[in-house]
């Protein structure tokens, strides 16, 4: 019998939407999951998030309606971070560098491990 492997959280996205807006998506959910951190519970609003994460209200839509378009079965991105083990990994790097800039830069790499982990 021949398995059907599973699909990452990149191959999903490429599906429904492409390259560009996947990896918007996943960027949208990176940046999510540091917003969570920072604040130790989602974000409550769009509108906080966008405070937070220093991007104009406009560009944080965009970027919400990118993951949707690219994961439209999620809610919010905070389900693939958590399943992934970003968010674990976003909330520990927030312990110890206690700076936002900071954070969001040691932080990038990690949007290739939800990107690259199993769809769940």
């Amino acid at each position: 019998m021949v398995r059907k492997s599973q699909k990452t959280w990149a191959e999903v996205g490429f599906h429904n939407t492409g390259i560009r807006t996947t990896a918007r998506g996943l960027k949208f959910a990176l940046e999510w999951g540091l917003a969570t951190a920072v604040l130790g519970h989602e974000p409550a609003s769009v509108e906080e998030f966008a405070k937070l994460a220093e991007q104009s209200r406009a560009t944080a839509f965009r970027n919400q309606q990118a993951f949707r378009d690219a994961f439209p079965l999620e809610a919010s991105p905070a389900r693939m971070n958590r399943d992934t083990g970003a968010q674990a990994r976003y909330d520990d790097l927030y312990r110890r560098l206690k700076n936002r800039k900071k954070l969001s830069t040691e932080a990038q790499p990690l949007m290739y491990l939800v990107g690259g982990s199993v769809a769940s």
